[in-house]
């Protein structure tokens, strides 16, 4: 009889923690204000949420988020009792980071140690069992400052997902062992998704290795205009990628100054190209995965930061290549070797924190407002989560990347905000918004997850 009520008590709370919906109409306002580009406006859809992060759409055009110490969560806008949205609870599991992918009736999320599989029902925004998901890869390392641990699935010519990326950062904040592609740390990993789940789970180690040497690979998203990306070009078949990183904190590094490193290292933008094809090519080499310098070499943003205390880079340009010396046989010539580092396609303003990268790229013509214009086609846009240890604080804001390829020189930043806290006085220690995911809906408004503020918000055109 006790088991029998224990069982019952839990099935009551289950039905009112994922069967419950909670509602809340349109014209709530930010917790802080914010600034928005000419023509464009930005709007809270739900607040006081829990640190949401992955954000991605679903069949239905629900909104599926991963609020962090809470689960997966569904938004969906309705009319009753007012003009708002819905948020349901899809999966409560408080173990869930960062990464959310939607394929039909697959849903993928990942934790610090593991990828899982729910079937999952776009109509009804529920999952066939809370409890029992596949794992579909596993041995991913758990540890270390950064363990969000991003997916992005990889699709054919027809749509249909063959292939699941994953990220992993480092150990620490500088990480000697991310040297070695074997670690598994700070790099990028493609598993091909077998047709049949009875060959799950997948091994972390057998991955293939696309990129590493970049510390923490928190976006990336496919190239919408360029060979590789959409479509696979090549005897190899090979794909473009372009992925989104932070910066070291190097605050400890021998040799330079506070006043440097508060406006340098600069945040970047790789460019990943790599082989899907990787057997029955014959006289076809294929190539070994790419260091993007990770925990050697960085990226010059302000080579005038502090001209006295480190003269050494005045002159230098925005994205010059520099070692942080860490051995002598690694100084700045090692660095601008290409064979040791790639460097980035485009650089961002030290501190901002880019967390996630999405393209515009609409199935339908843009013809009016709400959806963003038709010039803003295949441009990017990334999320700036902001700083913590800058002064004065920078990023809070989603930027506009015309080309990631640039040009980008000191007097042009080669991007420019789209939405931006108004103020960032005290920040971090402040209530403006931070921003993590980021997702074009099929409306052509572009949905916006911050996670300290616990907002989710859509920018839109006016």
């Amino acid at each position: 009889m006790g088991l029998m009520r224990s069982l019952l008590a839990f099935l009551i709370y289950a039905h009112l923690v994922l069967g419950a919906s909670t509602f809340q109409p349109l014209g709530v306002p930010f917790r802080s204000p914010v600034s928005t580009a000419p023509g464009f406006s930005a709007h809270i859809i739900f607040s006081n949420l829990t640190t949401p992060r992955g954000i991605t759409f679903d069949s239905k055009q629900n909104l599926l988020v991963v609020e962090r110490g809470f689960g997966v969560t569904a938004f969906s806008p309705v009319s009753s009792p007012s003009p708002g949205w819905e948020r349901a609870v899809v999966i409560q599991n408080p173990n869930f980071t960062q990464g959310i992918q939607v394929d039909g009736e697959k849903l993928y999320v990942s934790t610090a140690g593991d990828t899982f599989l729910y079937q999952y029902n776009a109509a009804t925004k529920s999952v066939a069992s809370q409890t029992n998901p596949i794992t579909v890869v596993t041995g991913i390392p758990p540890d270390g400052d950064l363990t969000t641990h991003t997916l992005q699935l990889e699709r054919d010519t027809k749509g249909k997902a063959t292939a699941l990326l994953i990220a992993t950062g480092p150990l620490e904040n500088i990480d000697v062992t991310a040297r070695d592609p074997s670690s598994g740390r700070s790099q990028i990993r493609r598993f091909v998704l077998p047709s049949s789940q009875s060959s799950l789970p997948l091994q972390w180690s057998n991955g293939q290795v696309i990129a590493f040497g970049i510390r923490n690979p928190a976006g990336f998203a496919f190239a919408p205009t360029l060979p590789g990306g959409l479509a696979p070009t090549g005897p190899l078949a090979s794909r473009a990628l372009f992925v989104v990183e932070n910066g070291a904190s190097i605050d400890n590094v021998t040799g330079l100054t506070s006043a440097f490193v508060n406006d340098n290292p600069a945040d970047e933008l790789e460019f990943v190209t790599y082989p899907t094809k990787l057997t029955g090519v014959s006289g076809v080499k294929i190539p070994a995965p790419k260091s993007y310098g990770f925990p050697d070499c960085t990226t010059l943003w302000n080579g005038s930061a502090d001209p006295v205390g480190d003269p050494q880079f005045v002159g230098k340009p925005r994205g010059y290549q520099f070692s942080l010396n860490l051995e002598p046989s690694r100084g700045d010539a090692f660095c601008h070797d290409t064979a040791n580092n790639q460097p980035p396609s485009l650089s961002f303003q030290s501190h901002s924190v880019p967390l996630d990268i999405k393209f515009y790229t609409p199935s339908f013509p843009p013809v009016k407002a709400p959806a963003f214009p038709a010039s803003a086609i295949n441009q990017a846009f990334v999320s700036f989560h902001g700083s913590f240890d800058r002064t004065p604080p920078t990023g809070y804001g989603v930027v506009r990347v015309p080309s990631p390829f640039g040009p980008q020189t000191n007097k042009d930043l080669g991007y420019a905000f789209l939405v931006q806290a108004s103020n960032l006085t005290g920040c971090p220690s402040c209530t403006s918004i931070r921003p993590v995911g980021l997702a074009f809906g099929s409306d052509g408004r572009l949905y916006v997850s911050s996670d300290s503020s616990g907002e989710l918000f859509v920018v839109e055109r006016t």
